[in-house]
């Protein structure tokens, strides 16, 4: 190619040569360069000089753009060579690699190379081809009962290697052969498409929530190649267990009713299935119905609540929305009563507490009745009851308590010389004077007097005095409730022949002087009352006694209670004239009201068997002067109050609102004048 022969006496100078001229044509080209440079810069300072000074700008700029347009000119020439020269050296190397391979052909040697590049007669230097995957893998929802196809296709595939389908970590198909004895796991139709490629499709008939899970078609080869698939098989939410963890730690499950005692630890999980995932929520429907009392247990374990096991309305609250319930001190109160664990996704219908469940809603619902043993509690709701000779007497407590509960009545005994004690009532046999009976929450309305309180709801032991006989049927009771964790006591109940405590009737206003009135029950002949009053914010124990004291007016009815009579006392209070007393008429006293002072009153009465207790204090005012409507009478009660003085107030109210509406609207309009005159003022200016 470039005029010369390899010889074997070739010196290298002459096998350099063609590269030599090269070299030297490359140097010229660069003294070419170099004088044009030389020239270009010469023609610039030239230029330069030229005194036109105007000119000598644009020949400056003129002279700097073809320095720069000959210096790229000349690196282009320059890489342009070094390519030349590049070409040139590969062509040289490629020619002697040539020479030295027909210098050893014909020596008759063969290279280790081309002995391995010689095909064996039976056709191994054949390349191989792996065989590769053309699936991806795939998540597969479905819903129970359909059949699911996993497809899995393999290119280039041979019988040197297996394909395996793998559920989780089992091998259920090797290439087209199962190896579960699950009939409803097969293998796809054995074939090979024309594309190419194979056909290894698994097949799951009649699926079921148990088929959930992973499947992986894996090939044999070195690493192994594999796509896993994800089914999941939809079903409506379902709670397996109920599982109870008590507080020594034992785990129990299946129960339907769990027994804990008061203040020990309680936790309860719930286990679910189902998917989509279901959501889990506990419910409490409570047992004891709570409502605020005074009450008299000696308990101090648990709060001041009323058990109301017969209540019809008890209410259900969510306690977790999680699969676990955990109380680290059960109260019997709060805690006791019937926990549900729900599991809700999109498959479940119905729901079984509303009472419309659908074919799915019964497995979604399970629960556990939780029984809280505790001490008994005892509430009493009347501590005195009043009574006379030869009538019946009841006594009553409201005892609540798991596990079940025994009650009996004790009788206080006062001994003269020693202190009091109790004797069990004996009220069985023919001749006892007692009997006892227990009543449910709808008979528990027993009959008394008009202080009798509320009776709460639940079971109520009652202690019935047949004929009541003077001293030795009076004084104080109690009952004893007994279970397995202990003994409670009531407070005593006090059995008296005493008038009941007196009632207030009313406060009204008659002319200029307030009246307050009670009513009084008593099963004997009332003998007096004692009248008492005080300015209300004197101390408590300021009180004055109305003198002279109203006397006992023989007017009485029957009670609420059937035998007692009820007697009705009014009281006016009025000026310092004490008129003369008509009988029956209400008693005026000689009690002057100071003007804008608010007073209390109270009453009690007596009969043969003692003084009653006092009543409630009756709050009333008075005293105002003769032009302002004196002695009017306010009753702080919330529902009385002077009809004039409110007339009066609302009146001057809305006198006062109507002088400051005029004010108001008076200034606005001012307002308004000004900027109208100032915007009139600056328009004519304008």
């Amino acid at each position: 190619m470039y005029g010369y022969s390899m010889n074997n006496d070739d010196s290298p100078s002459r096998l350099f040569a063609p590269v030599i001229s090269v070299e030297k044509s490359t140097f010229s080209r660069h003294r070419e360069e170099m004088t044009i440079k030389e020239t270009t810069t010469a023609a610039v300072v030239a230029t330069a000089a030229t005194p036109r000074r105007r000119r000598a700008s644009g020949f400056a700029r003129m002279a700097a753009f073809l320095l720069v347009a000959s210096v790229v000119l000349a690196d282009v020439i320059r890489v342009c060579e070094c390519r030349t020269l590049g070409d040139d050296n590969y062509r040289l190397q490629r020619d002697r690699r040539d020479d030295k391979s027909s210098d050893y052909m014909g020596d008759g040697t063969v290279s280790e190379e081309d002995e391995d590049s010689e095909e064996s007669p039976d056709g191994a230097g054949v390349p191989h081809t792996m065989p590769s995957l053309l699936t991806s893998g795939l998540v597969v929802e479905t819903i129970e009962g359909t059949t699911v196809n996993l497809p899995c296709k393999v290119a280039n595939g041979s019988e040197d290697y297996a394909v395996i389908w793998i559920n989780g970590t089992k091998s259920i198909m090797t290439d087209y052969y199962p190896m579960t004895t699950d009939p409803r796991v097969k293998h796809g139709t054995q074939s090979e498409t024309s594309a190419g490629y194979q056909e290894h499709t698994l097949i799951i008939e009649q699926v079921t929530r148990m088929d959930s899970g992973s499947y992986t078609c894996r090939i044999t080869t070195t690493p192994p190649l594999e796509i896993t698939h994800t089914l999941r098989v939809t079903h409506p939410a379902k709670v397996l267990t109920v599982t109870s963890v008590g507080s020594s730690g034992s785990s129990t499950g299946g129960l339907k009713k769990l027994s804990v005692k008061q203040g020990e630890l309680v936790q309860l999980v719930c286990s679910v299935a189902g998917y989509p995932e279901p959501t889990v929520q506990w419910t409490r429907r409570a047992k004891y119905h709570q409502q605020p009392h005074q009450s008299t247990s000696v308990s101090p374990d648990h709060d001041q609540k009323v058990p109301d096991s017969a209540s019809s309305t008890s209410s259900t609250v969510v306690v977790s929305n999680t699969n676990e319930v955990r109380i680290d001190s059960v109260v019997a109160y709060r805690d006791a009563g019937y926990y549900e664990c729900s599991a809700h996704n999109s498959i479940t219908t119905g729901s079984t507490s509303s009472g419309s469940g659908g074919p799915n809603a019964a497995n979604a619902h399970l629960g556990i009745e939780l029984e809280v043993e505790f001490l008994p509690d005892i509430v009493v709701p009347r501590l005195v009851v009043n009574t006379g000779e030869t009538y019946t007497a009841q006594m009553a407590c409201s005892v609540q308590a798991y596990p079940k509960v025994k009650v009996t009545w004790e009788k206080e005994m006062l001994t003269p010389n020693g202190p009091a004690s109790s004797t069990p009532v004996v009220a069985e046999g023919p001749n006892s004077r007692y009997d006892t009976s227990r009543q449910s929450a709808a008979q528990n309305a027993l009959q008394g007097s008009g202080n009798a309180t509320a009776m709460p709801a639940g079971p109520t032991f009652v202690l019935r005095v047949k004929q009541v006989q003077g001293p030795q049927d009076f004084g104080r009771y109690r009952c004893r409730a007994e279970n397995r964790v202990g003994v409670s006591y009531s407070d005593y109940i006090t059995l008296t022949g005493s008038p009941a405590r007196p009632q207030q009737s009313y406060v009204k206003v008659e002319g200029k002087a307030p009246e307050l009135a009670w009513t009084v029950d008593s099963w004997s002949p009332l003998i007096e009352y004692q009248l008492q009053y005080r300015q209300q914010q004197d101390s408590p124990t300021s009180w004055v006694d109305v003198k002279p004291q109203p006397q006992v007016v023989e007017s009485s009815t029957g009670g609420n209670a059937g035998d007692e009579r009820r007697y009705s006392m009014s009281y006016v209070f009025g000026d310092n004239v004490q008129p003369q007393q008509q009988v029956g008429a209400p008693a005026t006293l000689p009690v002057t009201l100071q003007h804008g002072i608010t007073y209390v009153a109270r009453l009690k009465a007596r009969n043969v068997h003692g003084w009653s207790d006092w009543s409630s204090d009756v709050v009333f005012s008075g005293g105002m002067d003769d032009d302002q409507g004196a002695n009017e009478i306010t009753q702080y009660d919330g529902h009385q109050h002077n009809d004039d003085v409110s007339k009066a107030s609302v009146a001057g109210t809305s006198g006062a609102s109507g002088l400051q509406q005029y004010c108001s609207t008076a200034l606005v309009t001012s307002i308004v004048l000004a900027v109208t005159a100032l915007v009139a003022t600056a328009t004519s200016a304008c």
